[in-house]
């Protein structure tokens, strides 16, 4: 504030000081707990705030995190089938061989 609108604002400032007298020490007290709750509430709003950004982020990774584990479980369930597969196929080319040795072990012997 410069210097010129302090004069002009004089009387206005000392009306708002003699009501503030006005209220004893109690008054001074509720005004000054007043001014302290607003800057308190303002400060948790903030919090709140930053609290809810946190949490908006948190739900995001989680969701992520849930589409990856439901990915990986489709993944999973793929494998045994080809795993599955497979070890039919394992089981019938040991058999086949396992008639082929037991063959040429029968042939050799003739």
């Amino acid at each position: 504030m410069d210097p010129s609108t302090i004069v002009t604002s004089a009387p206005s400032y000392m009306k708002i000081l003699e009501a503030v007298l006005g209220l004893g020490p109690i008054g001074l007290v509720l005004v000054f707990w007043y001014f302290g709750q607003q800057k308190t509430d303002e400060i948790q709003r903030r919090a709140d705030e930053r609290v809810q950004k946190v949490m908006d982020r948190y739900a995001a990774d989680m969701k992520e995190m849930r589409d990856m584990y439901l990915t990986n479980a489709s993944l999973v369930k793929r494998y045994e089938e080809v795993a599955g597969d497979l070890k039919e196929v394992v089981i019938l080319n040991t058999q086949a061989m396992t008639r082929l040795v037991d063959r040429i072990d029968k042939e050799q012997r003739l």
